[in-house]
């Protein structure tokens, strides 16, 4: 899946987008408590530019952006972390944090960041959205069942049998005592033997259909997991 190089943001339209608040003080920490707006278009520009040089110590595609939207480089680097795309490490995840995230399933990631925040807990909008697809996905948080990953890649999961049947994708049965009747019984799959498949099958996936945020945390070995 090619990312863009930071190089052709140069040829990309820019962005202007003025800060709220029009002080012009030069302090850091005036400076430090002025809001700006991030559409979806920057947010977009952020996660390429993280995403095409994950282990680059500088990225001076943010500063090129920085001057094409008018916002200063350390509030992308901030909005970056907001976004998940900062290296930190996943902090586990409460019952009480698990409860709120089960509560409000159903709003935007946004929205639950913003309930969490009110409860004291703090997590990104990229975290709380793979969390809610590891949950969907993952029945046991070592393995995939066939369906969890057939949902996670948006197909049927008659499709994931076929691959494990032909020898492509390592599986092993759960042991269950389900009849033929009752579908058989289930097959558990290793993380890494789904990127190992991935990988080896490029062509069997359409990456139209896949949960993005969950796929790139898949193929990137959890790079944009974030706390």
């Amino acid at each position: 899946m090619p990312l863009p190089d930071v190089e052709t943001y140069a040829a990309l339209p820019s962005v202007s987008l003025p800060p709220i608040n029009d002080c012009e003080a030069t302090d850091k920490g005036v400076r430090r408590g002025r809001k700006y707006l991030f559409t979806a278009q920057i947010d977009q520009r952020i996660r390429e530019i993280y995403l095409s040089h994950p282990n680059a110590k500088t990225r001076p595609g943010i500063r090129q952006l920085a001057e094409q939207v008018g916002i200063p480089h350390w509030a992308l680097k901030m909005r970056a972390r907001e976004l998940g795309l900062a290296r930190t490490k996943e902090k586990p995840w409460s019952e009480a944090e698990l409860a709120i995230l089960a509560r409000y399933a159903w709003m935007s990631d946004e929205h639950i960041r913003l309930k969490l925040k009110a409860s004291g807990y703090a997590h990104t909008v990229t975290g709380i959205h793979l969390k809610l697809r590891r949950m969907r996905f993952k029945s046991d948080p070592n393995f995939y069942s066939g369906k969890g990953l057939a949902d996670a890649l948006g197909i049927d999961s008659h499709v994931v049998t076929r691959w494990i049947k032909a020898g492509h994708l390592r599986a092993q049965l759960r042991g269950t005592a389900r009849s033929e009747q009752q579908g058989g019984d289930i097959y558990l799959i290793r993380e890494k033997d789904v990127r190992r498949f991935i990988l080896e099958h490029p062509t069997e996936i359409d990456l139209r259909k896949v949960d993005q945020l969950w796929f790139l945390d898949l193929i990137t070995n959890g790079f944009v997991r974030s706390a």
